[in-house]
């Protein structure tokens, strides 16, 4: 992350930007705006957390906590600043930052081999696919990361 970006915790003044970068990153499959809205209203659950540079949302990364589970939800990086690191910091801080993870979850994208590729390299492995998971009917992998609280292990 260079110096002039800054992460930070999303709100709902976030919404456009969020969601005009939702519809770039997933066009089809793009979250509505009222998705979007009911995330970053949640307090108790869930958290949207933001990369911007001179105040331009460059990424964002929303999950939700369900007892001692994580399960994320959506990461959407800009098509311009693709290739730069974002999703991957954003990725890590949230690993590092959370405390007491026992299991994170998410779904994928069965072709979407940049971000399965990511979600390896940072310890998640697949354990499942939910066929025809989205709109065009694709399948999607669900990965799983696990750490081993007590020894803190991954």
């Amino acid at each position: 992350m260079n110096n002039l970006m800054v992460k930070r915790r999303g709100n709902l003044l976030d919404l456009e930007q969020i969601y005009s970068l939702e519809k770039m990153v997933f066009k089809n499959e793009a979250w509505t705006k009222d998705m979007l809205k009911i995330e970053l209203l949640r307090t108790n659950n869930s958290e949207t957390l933001i990369i911007e540079e001179n105040r331009l949302i460059l990424g964002y990364f929303i999950y939700r906590k369900l007892l001692s589970e994580y399960h994320i939800l959506n990461i959407g990086v800009s098509p311009f600043r693709q290739k730069e690191g974002i999703g991957g910091l954003l990725l890590k801080d949230f690993l590092n930052d959370v405390e007491n993870i026992s299991t994170v979850f998410l779904e994928v994208k069965k072709s979407n081999f940049p971000a399965i590729s990511l979600y390896q390299k940072s310890g998640f492995k697949i354990c499942g696919e939910r066929k025809k998971y989205y709109k065009d009917g694709s399948s999607a992998l669900l990965m799983n990361y696990v750490k081993n609280i007590e020894y803190g292990l991954v």
